[in-house]
This record gives C-alpha cells, structure tokens and sequence, in this order.
C-alpha cells in the first residue's frame, strides 16, 4: 500500500511539472504570434500610405498624360503632309510627219513609172512622191524610280509603250492590180482574139501610211516642278508599211529618238510638245540583182532600190496622270 501511494503521488507531481512546461511554452508562442501580427499591421499601414499617394498624385498624372497627347496631335496637325506622286500617266499626241525620202518609183505606190507598156496601153506616167503628212499616237508611262535607280536624284526613270499611226500622203496613181490585169488582157488580145482594150483612167488613190508600236526607257526631269523636259536616248521600234516594198515586205524595225516637255496644267494633267526621229532598218528594201536592175532599165523603168523609211514627227501632247 505504500508503495502504491508513493507512485499515485510521484504521477502528480509529473503532471503538474509537464503542466508548468507547457504554460510557460504555450506563452512563448503567443508573444511570437503578437510580434508578427504587429509587424504585419505595419506593413499594411505603409501600403496603405502608399496606395493613398498614389490616389492623390493619379489625377496629375492623368493629366500629364493627357497634355502629351494634345501635343502630339497639334505637331501631326502641323506637320506638312507629302503631296501624292501621279507618276503613270496615260497620253496622247498628234501632229506634222515626214519622211526624209520618199517611195517613188515602186511597183506598189506608182507602177514603177512605166513609161512603155502604160503609154502603150495609153495611160500617163503617173508618181507617188509625198512624203509628208499627218500623225496620231497615244501610249502610257509606267514610273519605274523617282530617282534613276540612286543615280539621278530627282529624275524619273519610265517606261513607255505607245502606238503612232503616220499617214504620210496619198496620190492618185495607177493601181497595182486592175492596171496589171488589164495590161495581161491586152497581151492576149494582140495575140488574135480581138481589139485592144483601153486601160485609161485605170487609177486610185494610194495612200502612203506606216503604223509604229514602240517601247522605250524615258527619263524625266525636274521633279516636283510644272515644267518638265523629258527624254527617250533610244527605243525599240515595230513598224508596219502599207503600201508594201517591192519585195511584199511590210514589216520593218528600228530605233526611236525623242524629245519634249510637259507643262502641269492641273494636277494629274500634262500638256506638252514632243518631237521624234524614227530610223528603221530598211528590211523591207527589195535586193535586185544586176540583170533585173538592166532589164528594168532596157524596159524604160525607174526602180527605187533604196527605199527609206525614216521619219520624223512634231506635235503636241495631251497627258492624264493616274
């Protein structure tokens, strides 16, 4: 018995000193929770603080913000807007043309100037020999650089294309096939089958006409200016005669050299003067051998063995910009 009320006693006196231990830990911790929670509530008071700076100073930053933004409108509004560039353009242009020879003496512009076998068949000696006249064209200008590729600032570079009809004269000759066939009639008639049949007044107008398509670089000065000279150094040129060569020939090539100046009458519309040389190839000229050129002559004809088809033109122009 006493040694039971021995360990009844020494379990108390274990419960009571783990209960001081545990007070005095439990007592620890709340002081450890306070100091927290008081540094918080310090950190959360200087937040506050700062969040009410920043709600006073926004008004004045919004309205520096603003103020920015009127400035910068103001500048844009002030500042020189760049005029729109009208480079391609649309033209057309008419005018006086000529050739620096003419195209007597062809079997298909004058007979030849057959003074035998027509005077025979009692038609008069009769010669195409205009060479000047009238022309139309029109084309279009596509800007290629506004500053020759960097190497001429404020020079265009262009391309151009156009088309040019040239009606260089008309004559009232002898027409190629009537004339002929009558002539072919009268051979036979002569061989017996009867009189002669009478060939006068067998004649038409022929006109002399050449229609060119080209493609040229063109360089154009004076950029930003009313007045602006212009240039084609050299182009390509596709021509097309009518009457054709004695050989038949009608399609020929050469080089274009042109000139001129544009005035700015309005905006986007041009008129000017243009001045152009056409030198062909001469493809079209027949090639006669040395018996053909005597027996020509023997028979009292005038060949033109040397046809030339250049041209020249001098007009004016009409220019839409788009």
């Amino acid at each position: 018995m006493k040694n039971s009320t021995m360990s009844v006693r020494q379990a108390i006196v274990a419960a009571m000193l783990s209960c001081g231990a545990g007070a005095t830990m439990a007592a620890d911790d709340v002081a450890m929770l306070q100091a927290r929670l008081a540094q918080m509530e310090q950190q959360m008071a200087a937040m506050k603080a700062e969040l009410s700076k920043m709600t006073a100073d926004a008004p004045a930053q919004v309205q520096q913000v603003q103020a920015i933004e009127t400035r910068v409108a103001k500048v844009e509004q002030a500042a020189p807007t760049a005029p729109k560039v009208i480079g391609n353009r649309v033209f057309f242009r008419g005018g006086y043309t000529s050739m620096t020879d003419d195209r007597a003496n062809g079997a298909f512009t004058d007979m030849n100037d057959i003074s035998g076998a027509l005077g025979a068949a009692g038609l008069p000696s009769v010669k195409n020999g205009k060479d000047d006249g009238w022309y139309f064209g029109a084309g279009f200008d596509f800007l290629l650089s506004r500053d020759t590729l960097g190497l001429l600032p404020g020079t265009w570079a262009l391309a151009e294309l156009g088309l040019e009809f040239r009606n260089l004269g008309s004559e009232e000759v002898h027409v190629v096939g009537p004339v002929a066939e009558c002539l072919l009639l009268n051979e036979v008639l002569s061989g017996g089958l009867g009189g002669a049949v009478n060939c006068t007044g067998i004649r038409g107008q022929q006109n002399l006409m050449m229609l060119t398509v080209s493609a040229a670089p063109k360089l154009k000065f004076n950029e930003g200016g009313k007045l602006r000279p212009w240039l084609i150094p050299a182009g390509l040129d596709l021509n097309v005669i009518s009457p054709p060569s004695d050989s038949s020939n009608y399609l020929d090539i050469g080089v274009q050299f042109a000139g001129g100046v544009d005035y700015e009458v309005l905006p986007g519309i041009t008129v000017g003067a243009d001045f152009r040389y056409h030198l062909s190839a001469d493809l079209t000229d027949p090639e006669y051998s040395s018996a053909a050129l005597a027996a020509a002559q023997n028979a009292g004809m005038s060949l033109n063995t040397d046809p030339n088809l250049d041209t020249w033109t001098a007009g004016v122009t009409l220019g839409i910009g788009f």
